[in-house]
């Protein structure tokens, strides 16, 4: 029994949401901590994944005695409540305390000291205290479990914070407080049977790794249990005698929490195919990696390097599925390079997941979630299950309103910080690179992407800024023992070599191996092999404890050869070329690097041939103008199950988000001078799609691929490149990329891939006569810059895995604090200049506000007044829209910001969460608009134009 000091510690005791100011209800400290130490428990039981249950009872002994670990640190978690900083806070409650002996002076209300003895780092003390003292364990010991609850609200303590609050004894509280703290410890001690691990927890040096996962479920413990829906506060300064195991069991069936996920491959790879994607003959590079990730050894890393259209995402969930099975990992991730790309592997993986033997929890991780039309249905029908659950007859309800669903977007994931905890999660890839980001609450990030499978699509497409936060997101990943499979059609020798080490690094140094200059010399000599030509399609695999081996699949298919041809930089020249090519018909592509480049190619061609269709595609259109678009170069040009009319002749001019984002197929490609893996990227949309025996359904002069480049003045010496592509890729790959082609008419797909993107991003010197000073300058300003960048992602990045002993204190001490929205992740783990999203109203002829006037419904009337219903919100949401750099360039941004911010009128928006703090801009019934000096012109064709009096940008 507690005694009625300990009972009086009070945990929670919201307003009463009536009058705001009266108190009704509250919840004792050791009522909360029992619930928290239950809902832990059931965490365990039955949601956890097997190979984070693993990872956290290493170190420990059993899994029995990692479960009284977490259930232990859960039920003490709050322990520093009772303490008088914190209990100041609600002064009647107070006053009860005072009353059985708990002293608070009064001055503490509203005194700044009271930061010194936050109530967290009040509980670090009070655990680690009674862990050595009492409990036995050896020092560091116990300050490796005090940090965790010392880390619960998201934040590990940093250096001195601990010190400070001990130096504090009149706000941490001392005597009678002191022994209210211990009786609490103890009690969750007894519950959680951690006596009976005595021996091996006092002595247990846990790997840092471990304590980051055993926080992340002490923090969703936190939360469940603070969750009033599910766990109901008692009336004002009464106690409620409770059936406390009746009390966890009820509020965990509320909740409805997942059963934990568990995968079933199919006993043979052709069943695995046939079952999951429909077709029971897999190609080599697929039946290699299956057997590769069915080894005895389970490989850890893996690397698949094939061509564009080969197979990789399927050989990917195919090998993922089985990895999971055979780790016990609790789900799958899947990042890409934008949110283009993840909504189309959305789709794909949905279908996937209908053929899983389990119920799979699913989220699409990327800012603009909410316009994609099925996962909103999946939200949809989550909803109606949840309000299932809350009715009266509970189990039935859910399971009829569930129906046979295989593939929910579970409710209590809907919640940014929460829906990478999901099973299934298909996002950006800022997603796994935050994972490297010091933030708060980044221990869940860990947890979600720790007992996941993880598959990073198209590593290729990543800075040297973004690749500075994926490898020490690798190494985090390689310390967890997560299985990664990094898929690439055109990836560098010494980002392959890189990636290796980042992850093998994680590995060695959770495992507690010091790095010496011997170590450090084997090492080198592993990875040697991998940064140079090492065949193509190829698998790395990595074990983490055996050197990597490198393994060449059998190919089967034969050779694709693309005419590669050159076109004079300029417009008549493109449409002189285009009328001749498609004289017979054919869809043709045009890309560009720059959107100003797009629209000014699509209003030459449009005007040379009125009676093609030109449609134009590029990032600067509203969210729905560009989910529409896209869903409409699906339907014309996607694969023959999808399309559902190609057009005898079309031309689409887009900029390079139809490099990896759509599968769309082209007769004739033409395309402005990028780095070699893009055009390689590029060329992947030409003839995609086999149409008929030996192509015969394209135009006959386009049944072989063609690939043209311009872009470039070839004439001059050296050449002289186009200003947009300079600025955004610099000229030092573009130069060597050029010098790599020039001589060539034709490339072969997929034996020409690797060779080419090795000689590019390789070492050797690449200088034809007469360019020696070009390159130079290049070489100078690339490798200037690629420096910067390193150095740049440095200031928030997260530190190397820490060594088995270290604790989590100053563990992601650089936080940026936060990352709330989506928009400041991207701002953070990606580089570039800052720009802006604003969102866009249109004013009719009447004065009034209203979404895009083109929508079907000629769009929706947005009250000045009143918030916006949820579906206008919705609407209003799907008019962001990305400013273009040169008006938040560092010159112009400040100013535009505060316009657009002085122009903001829509008060009513402050009180929706999704609208709160957007910016707006409002274009006349023209569809013009005007900020600071520049003329912006929108239509649903061509997206926007700025203007600044001169020239289109």
């Amino acid at each position: 029994m507690l005694t009625e000091a300990t009972r009086s510690v009070w945990a929670k005791s919201p307003m009463d949401p009536v009058t705001h100011t009266d108190r009704v209800v509250w919840l004792p400290l050791y009522q909360h901590l029992d619930d928290t130490l239950g809902i832990a428990e059931q965490l365990w039981d039955h949601w956890l994944p097997l190979n984070v249950r693993a990872a956290v009872s290493g170190s420990f002994g059993s899994e029995s005695a990692g479960r009284s670990v977490l259930s232990f640190l859960a039920g003490t978690h709050d322990v520093g409540k009772a303490s008088p900083a914190f209990a100041v806070q609600v002064p009647e409650l107070a006053d009860t305390m005072g009353g059985h002996g708990l002293a608070i002076p009064r001055w503490l209300l509203g005194a700044p000291e009271r930061a010194l003895a936050r109530h967290e780092i009040v509980s670090h003390l009070a655990v680690e205290n009674w862990l050595e003292q009492v409990f036995g364990a050896e020092r560091s010991t116990a300050v490796q479990l005090a940090s965790v609850v010392g880390s619960h609200h998201g934040s590990a303590p940093r250096a001195g914070q601990v010190t400070d609050a001990a130096d504090r004894p009149d706000l941490v509280g001392v005597g009678l407080w002191a022994e209210c703290r211990t009786e609490l410890i103890e009690r969750a001690a007894r519950t959680s049977g951690i006596a009976e691990h005595q021996e091996a927890i006092a002595r247990a040096v846990a790997p840092q790794t471990a304590l980051v996962l055993l926080t992340a479920v002490v923090i969703l413990a936190d939360w469940l249990a603070s969750n009033e829906k599910y766990f109901g506060l008692f009336p004002i300064g009464e106690f409620e005698d409770v059936d406390q195991r009746q009390r966890v069991a009820n509020a965990w069936k509320r909740a409805g929490f997942p059963a934990r996920w568990r995968a079933t491959a199919p006993a043979t790879v052709e069943e695995q195919f046939s079952t999951r994607f429909g077709f029971s003959a897999p190609n080599a590079t697929q039946r290699r990696l299956v057997a590769l990730v069915s080894d005895p050894e389970i490989p850890r890393l893996i690397i698949l390097e094939a061509a564009m259209g080969a197979g990789k995402t399927e050989a990917a969930l195919c090998a993922a599925e089985i990895l999971a099975e055979r780790t016990g990992a609790g789900g799958i991730f899947i990042g890409l390079p934008t949110q283009a790309t993840t909504d189309s592997m959305f789709s794909r993986v949905l279908d996937w997941a209908k053929t899983l033997d389990s119920e799979s929890s699913v989220f699409l991780a990327h800012g603009k979630s909410a316009l994609n039309p099925v996962f909103e249905q999946l939200e949809r029908d989550a909803f109606f299950v949840d309000v299932g659950r809350a009715s009266a007859d509970m189990q039935g309800s859910v399971e009829q309103a569930a129906g046979d669903q295989n593939v929910l977007a579970h409710q209590w994931f809907a919640d940014r910080r929460r829906g990478p905890l999901a099973n299934l999660v298909i996002g950006t890839i800022d997603q796994a690179l935050i994972l490297a980001l010091s933030s708060k609450h980044l221990m869940l990030r860990h947890l979600a992407l720790a007992n996941k499978v993880v598959i990073i699509d198209e590593a290729h497409a990543f800075s040297t800024y973004m690749s500075s936060y994926l490898d020490m997101a690798l190494e985090w990943l390689g310390g967890y023992g997560a299985p990664v499979i990094i898929l690439s059609a055109t990836l560098p020798a010494a980002r392959r070599a890189e990636m290796v080490h980042a992850y093998e690094s994680g590995a060695r140094r959770a495992r507690g191996e010091r790095s010496t200059h011997a170590s450090r010399a084997i090492e080198h000599e592993q990875l040697a092999p991998l940064r140079d030509e090492i065949g193509y399609p190829s698998i790395v695999v990595a074990d983490t404890v055996t050197p990597p081996q490198v393994h060449i699949p059998d190919e089967e298919a034969e050779p694709t050869e693309v005419a590669l041809g050159w076109i004079d930089d300029a417009e008549d020249a493109l449409v002189d070329f285009l009328r001749e090519q498609l004289s017979d018909g054919g869809c043709a592509a045009v890309i560009h690097n720059t959107v100003g480049r797009v629209q000014r190619t699509a209003a030459s061609l449009r005007a040379a041939f009125p009676d093609i269709p030109v449609i134009v595609a590029h990032s600067r259109f509203l969210a729905s103008d560009r989910i529409a678009n896209d869903s409409e170069l699906l339907d014309l040009l996607g694969s023959p199950r999808r399309s559902t009319g190609r057009p005898r002749t079309c031309i689409v001019v887009a900029t390079q988000v139809i490099e990896q984002s759509l599968d769309i197929d082209f007769d004739l490609m033409v395309t402005d001078l990028a780095p070699i893996d893009l055009i390689l990227q590029r060329s992947g949309r030409l003839h995609r799609h086999r149409r008929g025996r030996g192509e015969s359904e394209r135009p006959a002069p386009l049944q072989l691929p063609q690939l043209f480049l311009t872009g470039v003045d070839r004439a001059q010496l050296p050449p002289e490149l186009e200003s947009g592509a300079s600025l955004i890729y610099g000229d030092y790959l573009l130069l060597r990329t050029l010098a790599e082609l020039s001589e060539r008419t034709s490339l072969f797909i997929p034996g020409d891939i690797s060779p080419l993107v090795q000689r590019v991003y390789g070492e050797e010197e690449i200088v034809p006569v007469g360019w020696e000073s070009a390159v130079g300058a290049a070489r100078l300003e690339h490798n200037t810059l690629v420096a910067d960048r390193i150095s740049a992602a440095k200031a928030f990045r997260l530190d190397s895995v820490g060594r088995p002993g270290d604790s989590l204190i100053r563990w992601a001490s650089k936080s940026v604090g936060a990352v709330t929205t989506e928009s400041r992740a991207r701002a953070t783990v990606r580089d570039g200049e800052d720009s802006l999203e604003v969102l866009v109203l249109f004013e009719d002829e009447f004065g009034q506000r209203r979404t895009a006037p083109w929508a079907a419904d000629g769009g929706l009337h947005v009250p000045l007044n009143e918030a916006p219903n949820r579906a206008l919100q919705k609407r209003i949401l799907g008019s962001a829209l990305r400013l273009p750099g040169i008006l938040s360039a560092p010159w112009n941004i400040d100013a535009h910001i505060a316009e657009l911010e002085r122009g903001f009128d829509m008060l009513e928006w402050h009180s929706c969460l999704p609208l709160k703090g957007q910016l707006l801009i409002v274009f006349d019934a023209q569809l013009r608009a005007r900020l600071g000096k520049y003329e912006l012109q929108y239509s649903p064709e061509d997206g926007l134009v700025v203007l600044d009096g001169t020239s289109t940008q």
